[in-house]
């Protein structure tokens, strides 16, 4: 019985005593992305937590829009479908997890501003892909968010 005793006892400070295993290379948790269904005029919201080793996240990151019709991916993306964001200016503290949110806006833009009111044809989905480098020059894998649908209407 002590032996037994003694063996959780220890085992339990074993696992107690691990430290979170972060890499080197940066990781991408998507924690949301959505609502599922999105009208014009509406917003949606991708929340991701970025964690790193060093805590060096203060290079860049990379979103690239996927756009789907009838759940065909249309092709080519243009060159609005990236964005390149420099995180150095947003001073992210050197920390091994970050946490960022970024919030869209579904509707049209004409000449610098926003309608909402254009129809289109049919529903659309879309998606995002993700990479980050940290400041050693370390590029996570790209990750995928699920798709959402922006209805026509």
């Amino acid at each position: 019985m002590k032996k037994t005793l003694l063996l959780l006892l220890v085992a339990s400070a074993f696992v107690a005593c691990q430290k979170n295993k972060f890499e080197t290379v940066p990781q991408i948790n998507i924690k949301s992305f959505g609502p599922d269904v999105v009208v014009k005029g509406q917003t949606f919201r991708l929340v991701a937590e970025i964690t790193d080793k060093e805590g060096d996240l203060q290079d860049s990151v990379l979103l690239v829009r996927k756009r789907f019709t009838n759940g065909t991916i249309q092709v080519p993306a243009t060159r609005n479908d990236s964005s390149y964001v420099n995180l150095s200016q947003f001073g992210f503290p050197n920390t091994p997890t970050i946490q960022f949110e970024i919030n869209f806006a579904y509707g049209e833009q004409l000449d610098g501003f926003w309608y909402y009111e254009i129809q289109e044809q049919v529903d659309r989905g879309v998606k995002y892909e993700i990479t980050i480098t940290d400041k050693e020059k370390n590029k996570s894998q790209t990750v995928e968010t699920k798709m959402i649908t922006l209805k026509k209407v």
